[in-house]
């Protein structure tokens, strides 16, 4: 097991930070109110500046959060950072955040090509390999930054995950052991349109080659502890404090 896994237990994994406080999502502002509230591991997404800063943002543009029709790749960090989100928090770069909470773990979502070389290079430069998992949606970016990386944690992108359903589903199992070398953990919806990814079945197979899964998004604690019960071991959730909180030893158990 590689460090940002160890030691088992359950993982809840803030989204973006925790917005139950009021803060604006993907902020420091939200990552510290999630690790005050207990919450060891967060969730954030990478675009890259103009000048080729990573910073922590979901969207490719600032329209949804910001109210300003503009987009990230466009703008220089100086001029980012002039931009005030919920009157006083700001969009951080992913170099401050390593740096301003050292304790915490982080899964990283690549979202934009560009921003796979600085990324690395700000992981690299931080020495914070062992407490970050990178992956993304994309194969080539996900590939290209764990080549920069090497033994850091990584998660599979979109078109291994349906590799590894279907691979699963026909008993392909010397074929899903291969295919799974080299991922700690697949994060997953429960579904995607007609396909089932919450069943016992799938979870168990996964499990059996050493790989964890993780759900997304999950804010009900009903299902997310249904799904803790088919043997999860990871919750991406908007509600970080109330799953800590209600989750309790078995979470305090993943210390």
């Amino acid at each position: 097991m590689k460090p940002y896994l160890s030691p088992a237990g359950l993982k809840i994994f803030a989204h973006r930070g925790s917005t139950e406080g009021g803060a604006t999502e993907n902020t420091l502002e939200a990552f510290r109110f999630a690790l005050d509230s207990g919450v060891k591991y967060l969730e954030t997404d990478i675009q890259v500046t103009k000048d080729g800063v990573a910073v922590l943002f979901h969207d490719d543009d600032l329209s949804r959060v910001a109210g300003l029709d503009k987009k990230i790749s466009d703008l220089t960090l100086n001029e980012l950072e002039r931009i005030r989100l919920g009157g006083t928090s700001r969009i951080p770069t992913l170099s401050e955040a390593l740096a301003r909470f050292p304790e915490a773990k982080w899964n990283i979502d690549i979202k934009a090509a560009g921003a796979t070389q600085p990324t690395a290079q700000t992981i690299q430069a931080v020495k914070a390999q062992d407490r970050v998992l990178v992956s993304s949606f994309s194969a080539k970016r996900r590939l290209e930054a764990i080549k920069q990386l090497p033994g850091v944690a990584t998660s599979s992108d979109a078109s291994l995950l349906l590799k590894i359903w279907l691979q699963s589903i026909f008993n392909l199992d010397s074929a899903l052991k291969r295919t799974l070398s080299g991922i700690d953990a697949i994060q997953i919806p429960i579904n995607y349109g007609p396909i089932r990814f919450d069943t016992e079945a799938f979870v168990n197979k996964i499990s059996r080659f050493g790989v964890e899964v993780h759900y997304w998004t999950i804010n009900d604690f009903d299902e997310a502890r249904r799904l803790v019960a088919l043997g999860a071991m990871g919750i991406v959730t908007d509600k970080g404090k109330m799953m800590v909180e209600r989750f309790g030893e078995s979470h305090e158990r993943g210390k």
